[in-house]
């Protein structure tokens, strides 16, 4: 079977410092075999993170560009940044997360995290992406920053589970986890509450993190399936398994991915090995075999296209400070040896930069495509 192969496309880069029109991009995107484009959208835009992300030139059109993308046969689905919206923090202290030892989550380098459990986020989230769908008909929509908070980008082999803060612990997530499981936990007292959650109480704890964010996936779904039916929802996962820094993804991020999946047609697995400080392989072939069995529907491993967070405060983790055209072949290799039903790029500017030196990563994407890599 032919794999499927999706493409980030969050900034502008391509035009505005590449100088490729909307016709030629899209032209490019065929060439490489790209099927799905996840794109950013006017109406509701990725907030910046550690890649640069330009806006849109002078003339730009939403709706003719993803046009293009239909009439050359691919599908499109709009980014949401579900848990990641900075002016939200800034604006609403209700939604900043509260960690173990009681403290206020704070701003690290570009991320801050929002409270999950509360619904008028939620109910905004959702207005928003049916106004997207209504507007510009996409195949699907994509969840990004579905979770807990926590920068997991900086759980490499040299951190240990001991220096991973644990959020939230405000007093809503405390009254719905009592509501929830019939515990009657201390909703103003933090310190105490976790004490017991993350000790006797973990699996239940757990259990009611993972439910609450699989929950706001289907009522993400419901809302734009209501205005659009059909619209398919692909998940932004965190590739760790049960044994990386004791489950953490799940305690931590409450993110189940087999949970999630049964509210979404399509998983991503974001697969960045240079950021997480892993060889390419065997660790992609091995995480994706340990995922795959648990995750209904499209699995998709995502590669990082360039290294990043090198620099303070990201420094000193063990990443290496590049990934040649060798890795990158190597990491795409370990892609087609697993259970994956196809690969996904992080992110196009990368490709576009690299076609105009030497070509080794759309060359290595066609590989890969046609299956003689």
């Amino acid at each position: 079977m032919t794999p499927t192969v999706a493409m980030k496309l969050y900034g502008f880069e391509w035009t505005n410092q590449y100088g490729l029109d909307e016709t030629a991009a899209v032209r490019r995107l065929s060439e490489q075999g790209v099927d799905w484009v996840v794109v950013q959208n006017r109406r509701d835009p990725i907030p910046g993170s550690g890649v640069e992300q330009l806006g849109p030139p002078p003339g730009y059109d939403d709706h003719r560009f993803r046009d293009h993308l239909r009439e050359r046969g691919m599908r499109v689905f709009e980014a949401t940044a579900v848990y990641f919206q900075p002016e939200e923090y800034r604006t609403r202290p209700e939604l900043r997360p509260i960690a173990s030892d009681a403290s206020v989550m704070e701003p690290f380098d570009w991320y801050v995290g929002l409270c999950p459990s509360d619904p008028g986020h939620v109910a905004r989230r959702a207005e928003v992406l049916s106004e997207v769908v209504d507007d510009l008909r996409p195949d699907g929509v994509f969840l990004n920053f579905i979770r807990f908070p926590g920068f997991w980008e900086a759980w490499t082999p040299r951190r240990t589970r001991g220096e991973i803060k644990e959020y939230c612990f405000c007093e809503r997530c405390l009254r719905g986890f009592n509501q929830s499981t019939g515990n009657e936990l201390p909703v103003d007292d933090p310190r105490r509450a976790a004490a017991i959650l993350q000790h006797e109480l973990r699996a239940e704890w757990t259990s009611w993190k993972c439910a609450l964010i699989a929950d706001v996936v289907r009522r993400l779904r419901t809302a734009v399936c209501a205005v659009r039916p059909g619209t398919e929802v692909l998940i932004n996962g965190v590739a760790m398994g049960r044994d990386d820094f004791g489950d953490a993804v799940r305690e931590v991020l409450g993110q189940d991915l087999g949970l999630i999946s049964r509210e979404a047609e399509h998983t991503e697995l974001m697969l960045y090995h240079q950021i997480l400080a892993r060889e390419p392989s065997p660790w992609i072939e091995s995480l994706v075999g340990e995922l795959r069995p648990r995750i209904d529907g499209t699995l998709l491993a995502c590669l990082q296209t360039s290294p990043t967070y090198l620099d303070p405060p990201h420094d000193g983790m063990g990443r290496l400070p590049g990934i040649p055209p060798q890795e990158f072949r190597a990491a795409l290799r370990a892609i087609a040896r697993s259970a994956a039903d196809g690969a996904m790029f992080y992110h196009w500017t990368d490709f576009v930069a690299d076609d105009a030196r030497s070509g080794d990563m759309s060359a290595a994407l066609r590989a890969y495509k046609e299956g003689t890599l």
